[in-house]
Formats: C-alpha cells, sequence, structure tokens
C-alpha cells in the first residue's frame, strides 16, 4: 500500500511517501480502505518526537512509524468472525496507534462507528481527535449544566473550534472564546460564540467578566499557557472548573494548589489517549459527534484537501499556522489500487 511515513524523528521533511505493507488485521479489529484522513499538531509532535522523550510521561511511538489519528472508509476485511457484517460498511474510525496516511488501516471495532454511504467523508474525516477532546472536555472532565458559562481559549484551533459548537449543543448560556488575530476572532463568532476576545490584550479577563456579570465563568477550557495560564484565575467564577488539555505557550510558573480551596475551584487534566481505558466513553463520544454532524448541528471547518502524496506540505500549513481548520489528506482518490 500507499502511505506517508517517518523512520526518523525530525523536521517535516523526514516524512517519506512511498510503500509499506498492508497493515495485519487482528481479533476486533477492522481492515479500512481509507478515503479521508486528517492532520493533527499530534501527528507533528509525534513526528519531532516530543512523546518519546522522559520529561513527557506520555510514552511514545516506534520508528517506522505511519501518523494519522482518523479516517473515513469502507471496511474490507475483519479480524473476527463475529464482525463479519462489518464487511462492505463505510465508517468514521479513531486510530490512536495512527496508521491514517495510508491507503488501508487497521482499526478497533470499538472505535468504529458506521456512516451513511451518502455522508461527507470530508467533515467526518476532521471529527475524531479534535472531535472526541471537545466532547469529553464537556462531559467527562465535567458535565456542562444547562446555562452554565464556558470560556474557551485558543478556541479558533480544532479542539477550540469544536468546543463552541458542543457547548451550545449541551445547552451552555454564555460562550466565550479567545484568539490573538481579527481573522480568528471573526471565525469563532461565525461559530456561535456569544464574545470572542484577543487575549494578547492585557485587560481581556474584564472582558470576560463583564459578559458574566461579574461572577467569572463556570467551566474554563485551557490550551494556552504561559502568562495565560495566571489570567485565568481572573475570570473563574467561585465552585469553577479550570480543565487543561494544552500548553502552546509552555507550562508556566509553578502553581500552588491550595489556593483552589480559597473559593472551591477545581483543577482537571485531560489527555486522549487515557480515555482509551474507558473505550465506553470514547464510543460515546463518537457517535454524538457522528449524529451531530449528519444532523448539521456540528460542522467542523475544513482549510485544505491535499492528496495523500502532499503529507509535508499538510504538514507546512498546519505547523506554520497558514490555515484556519482543518487539513485533510485524500487518500480514496489518489490511487488506483
Amino acid at each position: 500500500m500507499k502511505a506517508i511515513f517517518f523512520q526518523k524523528f525530525g523536521v517535516r521533511d523526514v516524512l517519506e511517501f512511498g510503500d509499506r505493507p498492508d497493515p495485519e488485521v487482528k481479533s476486533k479489529q477492522l481492515l479500512i480502505e481509507v478515503e479521508r484522513t486528517s492532520v493533527n499538531y499530534v501527528d507533528i509532535r509525534e513526528r519531532q518526537g516530543t512523546y518519546n522523550r522522559a520529561e513527557t510521561h506520555v510514552g511514545g511511538i516506534d520508528l517506522p512509524h505511519i501518523p494519522g489519528l482518523q479516517v473515513v472508509g469502507k471496511v474490507v476485511e475483519v479480524g473476527s468472525e463475529e464482525d463479519r457484517s462489518w464487511v462492505g460498511k463505510r465508517v468514521v474510525a479513531y486510530t490512536p496507534e495512527g496508521g491514517g496516511y495510508a491507503e488501508l488501516v487497521a482499526a478497533e471495532t470499538d472505535l468504529c462507528v458506521e456512516i451513511p454511504e451518502s455522508a461527507d467523508a470530508d467533515l467526518l474525516a476532521a471529527l475524531p481527535n479534535q472531535g472526541l477532546t471537545a466532547y469529553l472536555l464537556l462531559t467527562a472532565s465535567t458535565q456542562i449544566k444547562p446555562g452554565e458559562s464556558v470560556l474557551i481559549q485558543g478556541a479558533s484551533g480544532g479542539v477550540g473550534s469544536l468546543a463552541i459548537q458542543i457547548a451550545k449543543i449541551l445547552g451552555a448560556g454564555v460562550v466565550l472564546g479567545t484568539a490573538s488575530t481579527s481573522s480568528k476572532l471573526d471565525f469563532i463568532r461565525s461559530l456561535g460564540a456569544d464574545e470572542a476576545i484577543d487575549y494578547t490584550q492585557k485587560d481581556w479577563p474584564k472582558i470576560v467578566l463583564e459578559k458574566t456579570g461579574g461572577r467569572g465563568v463556570d467551566v474554563l477550557l485551557e490550551s494556552v499557557g504561559g502568562e495565560i495560564f495566571e489570567q485565568n484565575f481572573e475570570c473563574l467564577a467561585t465552585f469553577g472548573r479550570y480543565i487543561l488539555f494544552g500548553s502552546t505557550r509552555g507550562p508556566g510558573e509553578p502553581f500552588a494548589p491550595r489556593r483552589l480551596m480559597q473559593r472551591s475551584q477545581t483543577m482537571t487534566g485531560l489527555y486522549l489517549p487515557v480515555f482509551l481505558e474507558r473505550p465506553e466513553l470514547i464510543r460515546e463520544g463518537l457517535e454524538f459527534l457522528v449524529k451531530a454532524t449528519l444532523e448539521g448541528r456540528l460542522r467542523p471547518s475544513i482549510a485544505r484537501t491535499l492528496p495523500l502524496s502532499q503529507g509535508v506540505e499538510a504538514h507546512r500549513l498546519l505547523e506554520d499556522r497558514e490555515i484556519q481548520g482543518t487539513v485533510l489528506l485524500d487518500v480514496g482518490t489518489s490511487f488506483v489500487r
């Protein structure tokens, strides 16, 4: 099969396009002929070797490695006889071990959801990794109550843009999103956020307080870090829940946990692969995302669709922050098998 892979860690030029062995389909797995996959920041960090450093505490990957955490495609083979009915069905799959940047990928049956033949492959291929993160932030790390206020840092990104929409679907009241440029702020508003806030402005927490009647937000989703981490406490309500899922600006200064006692606040971290220990939650999330997208209530933003052979360019667009939305790789029309 054709695939994008890397045999060493480094800059995006380590990505190679060529032939790799077809994956072996194991028990309780489905072999999927891929139509679309998408590019995530996780793929970039894998390529850079971030997750193979001891200080990250998250394990690592083996080389050579085919990236790709999510696909849409058709089931062509199964690893267990009881899954025989899946053959020929079109599915969206979460592939946490990677493998999506290829013509074929093996996926756990429990991490696949059937989709209609008429479903838009682009929209659904953009969902699993970022969509599951957004969904679990709002349903597992905490549970949004109707009317509660939410602040989403870095809301123009893949997770943040979906979290805005999911929060509204789940009944949130005021939903606020932050970004750093006027175009990104306009994008956040277009997704249904009640207010888009420029977090590069020194007094941005005052705007959050104004929009929440002075009490602050009930739920705060954090993926920026750095000095933003400390500023967040200026606009977190009493009993507020602070949920960390990234640190694009670095971890910031040390934090004294006992300060949470002063206003009975809580802090939680989320790392999606940990939820593989709770596959029922992953499955629930996938079903929610697919259903909401098919019903038109959730719409991922697609920035570009490139052929599989242009994996290096896909990484460049995302890494250099030249796009707003998801970059897809078109696998199904690139080659004739």
